[in-house]
């Protein structure tokens, strides 16, 4: 999925043409100042390129060269020039550093409007990835030039470079948390693609980093709600479900109006139950999906119409009542005539009671999933379980028109 992460434009002073006073020089240096006088750039570039070909060290030509090719905006020329000029003498030391801090600027927000630009044409990023390389020469220190240019270089699929970017931006700044942050994407992504390939060992050791990346974003700053989502799932797929569930009561601790730390308790709850009923372990899961569906319901009350939150309490339902009619099976299957005993236990077992509670749950849903095959499915299951004939028919025939439409 393309992702459009909008950057802002720099704003500093302009760095203007310096009219500085040379002296007489060669007649090729004479002329490249007298077309810069009449802002001919091109033949002025030329002349200076004469007399550098004569005269290789010739500090003011590589300089006027370098003023010239920043007229004409040809930044990464400028800077080389200007590199050259200092190489030889530090006579435009000052001069030079305004250029370097106007080169940087410009290419900057040059590659921010072709970053930006490349929401709708993909081959802007390439050029946008070519600016900020030039604001990085320019200004080596900024740890924000490497942080866009792992932007641009992302956007194009070459995550490995854009990794690079990272690390050095976090070398430059290491309580740039938005870099660490991006950084723990980007090696959850390929911990993804590696799993995809059946490398699972390569894709542990994404998740490894990816973990210790959102977890030195998350101390950098807490109140990320993106950062502490994407560890918790994380620390779940790092077969860490304690340090997972630690990190998201905290967060719903610290934020309780917050849905989306409600809806992301909710769901770590949910898997947390349904690994539960798997192995057996139905007491334990039950708790689990009494509490994953209160989140979820907490979740709802701040935002009603959460189309997630009521699909997913729809679905903690009804698993919780797959659940409780596999273990009616077993005992009744160990057990000949076994029946709950007493009003109690009868409401535990009651798993037609866990699809009617449900069932408005994934009806809510429903009427934004309009598309969703499986889950109409689901419905007309449970519209038949519950004696809803008329209903069951309607959701399965609705079922059959989809799956023909794909």
């Amino acid at each position: 999925m393309k992702q459009y992460f909008p950057v802002g434009i720099l704003i500093l002073a302009a760095v203007f043409f310096l009219t500085t006073g040379f002296q007489c020089g060669s007649a090729e240096l004479t002329s490249a100042k007298l077309y810069v006088q009449q802002k001919n750039w091109a033949k002025a570039e030329e002349s200076c390129l004469k007399e550098i070909a004569k005269n290789d060290k010739n500090e003011e030509a590589w300089f006027i060269l370098g003023q010239v090719r920043y007229e004409e905006r040809k930044l990464g020329g400028a800077l080389e020039a200007f590199n050259k000029t200092l190489e030889i003498s530090d006579t435009h030391k000052a001069e030079v550093a305004k250029y370097r801090l106007g080169i940087w600027q410009s290419s900057f927000n040059d590659g921010v409007r072709y970053y930006n630009a490349g929401r709708d044409t993909a081959s802007y990023y390439a050029t946008a990835l070519d600016n900020f390389r030039i604001a990085i020469a320019a200004a080596p220190d900024s740890s924000m030039s490497y942080f866009v240019a792992a932007r641009a270089a992302s956007a194009q699929k070459d995550r490995t470079s854009a990794i690079a970017y990272l690390e050095t931006a976090i070398q430059k700044n290491p309580k740039y948390a938005e870099a660490v942050g991006f950084l723990g994407e980007l090696h959850y992504s390929n911990a993804l693609d590696k799993l995809q390939a059946k490398d699972e060992a390569g894709a542990n050791r994404d998740f490894l980093k990816s973990a210790e990346a959102f977890q030195k974003a998350y101390e950098l700053a807490p109140d990320n709600s993106t950062t502490i989502t994407a560890l918790m799932e994380v620390y779940e797929r790092t077969k860490n479900p304690g340090k997972a569930l630690e990190i998201t009561r905290a967060a719903v601790a610290k934020e309780p109006g917050n849905k989306i730390y409600r809806y992301a308790l909710g769901v770590f709850l949910l898997k947390q139950a349904e690994m539960q009923a798997t192995n057996n372990q139905f007491d334990i899961s039950s708790a689990s999906y009494t509490e994953s569906i209160s989140e979820f319901k907490k979740a709802l009350e701040i935002d009603p119409g959460y189309a997630d939150a009521n699909y997913n309490c729809g679905v903690a339902y009804l698993n919780w009542g797959v659940s409780v009619k596999s273990e009616i099976d077993k005992k009744t299957e160990a057990k000949k005539g076994w029946k709950p005993s007493g009003p109690k236990e009868e409401q535990l077992y009651d798993f037609k009671a866990k699809f009617k509670e449900g069932l408005p749950f994934l009806e809510k849903a429903a009427e934004t999933r309009t598309d969703d095959a499986q889950l109409w499915q689901q419905l007309g299951r449970i519209y038949a379980l519950l004696n809803m004939p008329e209903k069951s028919k309607t959701a399965f025939e609705r079922v059959d028109k989809l799956m023909k439409g794909k």
